[in-house]
C-alpha cells in the first residue's frame, strides 16, 4: 500500500510541475490548443508508462488507482481536441464529460461482477448525459424532461423485478414513477391527480397482500421445518456398525 501511495505521489507531483511550467509559458506567450493537447497526451503517456513499469508481470491484475492521472489527462486532451476539430459541438460536450466519468465505474463492474454498486453511478451519469444531449440538440423539449426523469428512475426498479419476480417490492416505486411519468405525457395538469391515485392503489395493494401472508408464512415455515426434521431424524439414527 505504501509503495502505491508513493507511486501516486510521484505521478501527481510530476504532473503538477509540468502543468506549472506550461502555465508560466502561457503568461509569456500564447500557446496553441494543440500544444496543450500534445502536453496532456505525453504527460498521460508518462503516467501510464510509470504505472506499467512498476506493476510487475501482471499489471492489469494489480491496483488501477495510479492509472487515474493518465486517464484524466487523456480524457481532457480528447475533449479539447474534439472541440478544436469541431467534432464535439456544444450539445455533445456535457454528455462526453459525463460518459468519461461513467466509464471507470463501468470498467469496475466489468472487472469484478460482484461490485454491482458501480452500475448505479454509471447508469445515473449516462442517463443524465443522454437527457442533456436530447434537450440541447432539440430532440426533446423541456416538457418531456419530467417524464424522462421519472422513467429513468423507474427503470432500475422494473429491471430488478424482471430479473427476480420474488422482488415484488420493486414494482411499487417503479410502477408509481412510471404511472406518474405517463400522466405527464398525457397531461401535465393531471400528473398530481394520477400520482396521488397511484399511491392510493399501491397502498391498497400492499394491505391486500397482507391477508395472504399468514398462509405464505405457514408454507415457508413448513418448508424450513422439513429439512430440519430430516436432519434431526438422521441424527437420531444409530450409527452403522
Amino acid at each position: 500500500m505504501t509503495s502505491q501511495v508513493k507511486k501516486q505521489g510521484f505521478i501527481w507531483g510530476a504532473l503538477l510541475i509540468v502543468m506549472g511550467i506550461m502555465a508560466l509559458l502561457e503568461t509569456f506567450t500564447e500557446l496553441s490548443a494543440w500544444v496543450w493537447i500534445a502536453v496532456l497526451v505525453l504527460a498521460g503517456l508518462g503516467a501510464f508508462v510509470f504505472w506499467l513499469a512498476g506493476s510487475g508481470e501482471h499489471p492489469w491484475e494489480g491496483p488501477w488507482a495510479p492509472l487515474i492521472p493518465a486517464y484524466v489527462l487523456w480524457a481532457v486532451a480528447a475533449l479539447v481536441a474534439g472541440i478544436e476539430l469541431n467534432v464535439l459541438r456544444d450539445p455533445f460536450i456535457a454528455p462526453f464529460v459525463l460518459a468519461v466519468i461513467a466509464l471507470p465505474f463501468l470498467l469496475t463492474f466489468v472487472r469484478d461482477r460482484g461490485k454491482r454498486w458501480a452500475l448505479i453511478p454509471t447508469y445515473i451519469l449516462l442517463a443524465v448525459g443522454l437527457m442533456v444531449l436530447l434537450t440541447d440538440s432539440g430532440v426533446m423539449d423541456g416538457g418531456l424532461v419530467p417524464p424522462y426523469v421519472l422513467f429513468a428512475i423507474a427503470l432500475p426498479f422494473l429491471v430488478v423485478f424482471a430479473r427476480d419476480t420474488k422482488q415484488w417490492w420493486a414494482l411499487i416505486p417503479g410502477g408509481i414513477l412510471a404511472v406518474i411519468g405517463v400522466s405527464f405525457l398525457i397531461a401535465e395538469s393531471a400528473a398530481e391527480y394520477i400520482g396521488a391515485a397511484a399511491l392510493v392503489v399501491a397502498g391498497i395493494w400492499i394491505i391486500v397482500r397482507q391477508f395472504g401472508r399468514p398462509q405464505a408464512d405457514a408454507e415457508d415455515a413448513a418448508d424450513q421445518a422439513q429439512p430440519r426434521a430430516t436432519l434431526e431424524a438422521k441424527a437420531d439414527e444409530p450409527p452403522a456398525e
